[in-house]
Order: C-alpha cells, then sequence, then structure tokens
C-alpha cells in the first residue's frame, strides 16, 4: 500500500502545476467519429468531466465522418472526394444533417447522464449545444466547385 500511495502522491505533484496553469482557461477538443463510435468512448467523457471538475472550460467539435457514411450507404447515396473533402449534393445534404445531428444528440446526452457510477460521481456539467460555427463554401479548387 505503501508503494501505491507514493506513486500516488508523486503523481499529483507532478500535475498539481499543470493543474493550476490551465484553471479557468478554455480548451477545445476535437472529436472524430471514429472516437465516439469507439468502445472508449465513455472513458473520454469522464477524461472530460475530470477537466471540468479541475475548473478546465471545455469546447467539444466533433466530426461525423464514420457516420455520414454509414448513413449515405444505408441510403444508396455516393458523394465524391476532392482532396478528401467531401463534395456534398442536396440529396446528399439532407443525410449529412441527419447524421451530424443524430451525433450531436449522442454526445449531449453521454455528457448530460448521470456520473454515478464513475469516478466523476458528483461532478455536474453543463451543457450547452448548438450551431456556433459558421460553414464556408470553398469555392472552385482545381475546377471542382
Amino acid at each position: 500500500m505503501k508503494i501505491r500511495s507514493t506513486a500516488l502522491v508523486k503523481g499529483f505533484r507532478q500535475s498539481t502545476p499543470y493543474v493550476n496553469a490551465h484553471r479557468g482557461k478554455t480548451m477545445v477538443l476535437m472529436l472524430g467519429g471514429e472516437a465516439v463510435a469507439d468502445k472508449n468512448f465513455g472513458n473520454i467523457i469522464n477524461d472530460i468531466a475530470l477537466m471540468h471538475s479541475l475548473g478546465i472550460k471545455v469546447v467539444i467539435v466533433y466530426g461525423a465522418r464514420p457516420q455520414i457514411n454509414q448513413l449515405l450507404e444505408k441510403t444508396d447515396l455516393t458523394t465524391p472526394y476532392h482532396r478528401n473533402i467531401r463534395i456534398t449534393d442536396e440529396a446528399a445534404l439532407s443525410v449529412v444533417m441527419q447524421a451530424a445531428g443524430q451525433l450531436q444528440l449522442a454526445i449531449t446526452a453521454r455528457l448530460s447522464m448521470s456520473l454515478n457510477n464513475t469516478p466523476m460521481a458528483g461532478t455536474q456539467l453543463n451543457v450547452v449545444s448548438g450551431n456556433f460555427v459558421i460553414a464556408q463554401p470553398l469555392g472552385v479548387d482545381d475546377g471542382v466547385d
């Protein structure tokens, strides 16, 4: 037990300067759609709760490529790519919006769920979601619009 508690104290001592340096700061986390679909996503949520409990303000930006691809496949739609960027036509846009909306709800729900059965029991997470980013068209690139 002494070895474990010594390692724990050492860990706290090493992390304290970082906690103090980042308390009150805002961090932007980019979660790819793969991270949300991963079985480890619950641990990511716990880590976000830990950051919040340490006084860090967290902004989450998420991707949805795998979820969009899956929904496009179900609806038999295909979209071309140019330089690894999806070219979305009107038919695919509603599918993209649906996939992104479902993912937003899933992330919000996980953040809003009770953390009672986790190491972060008692932590209060306030979740606000919305369309805070305005997309800008890329324009014509190598003749592709």
